[in-house]
């Protein structure tokens, strides 16, 4: 279901709507993806840096989890943390992204989502906040170069984790498989966010 309340006017031009869909291509992609219901095979977005995604999620939870610093973007040009979950489920999700566009100004994509499951899950993340943060078989690593000079890098790791009011600003997400129920993509003109549970 896709739910425009707000469609693009038409005196917009052709240049404005191809610049939006070019600058929220990433975004309606990976929504493309949640709508099919299910993504087998690799499933791999992008979000552009000048592009800001904005992710809010009631619940999550996953398995097999280990996060580290890294850098993100074309030449590693962000600097992010890498988060890999073997299974992950969220639920009472809401995803927005506003881009500026020429005459229309503000226009701001929403997608929200009842439930989404994903296996092979790697999403690398500029910014994380949560409400609560439950771990289980936590352990935290520094990898050494020599064993008198550590690189300065860690890795943090937990065999379970659970967490809610989880907002997160990905620069791209990779997963081997997607599942999702109840999502639905709304267009609306000006700036604004969403949480999770609101209705448009």
């Amino acid at each position: 279901m896709i739910k425009n309340n707000s469609p693009v006017s038409a005196r917009t031009g052709r240049t404005s709507r191809t610049r939006f869909v070019l600058a929220l291509a990433p975004l309606l992609l990976g929504a493309s993806a949640l709508l099919a219901g299910s993504a087998a095979g690799a499933v791999s977005v992008a979000f552009a840096g000048e592009v800001p995604v904005t992710v809010h999620v009631a619940r999550v939870t996953g398995s097999g989890v280990s996060a580290s610093p890294g850098a993100s973007g074309r030449g590693g040009l962000l600097p992010a943390l890498a988060t890999r979950v073997e299974q992950a489920t969220v639920r009472d999700a809401c995803v927005t992204s506003t881009a500026q566009l020429p005459v229309v100004g503000a226009v701001t994509a929403v997608v929200r989502i009842e439930r989404a499951s994903a296996t092979g899950l790697t999403v690398e993340t500029g910014k994380t906040t949560a409400g609560s943060v439950k771990l289980s078989g936590a352990r935290f690593s520094t990898p050494q170069r020599s064993l008198d000079r550590p690189t300065g890098l860690f890795t943090v790791g937990a065999q379970k984790v659970s967490g809610s009011g989880v907002t997160t600003r990905p620069h791209a997400f990779t997963a081997g498989t997607i599942t999702s129920e109840g999502v639905a993509i709304e267009l609306r003109r000006g700036k604004g966010g969403c949480t999770p549970g609101a209705t448009p």
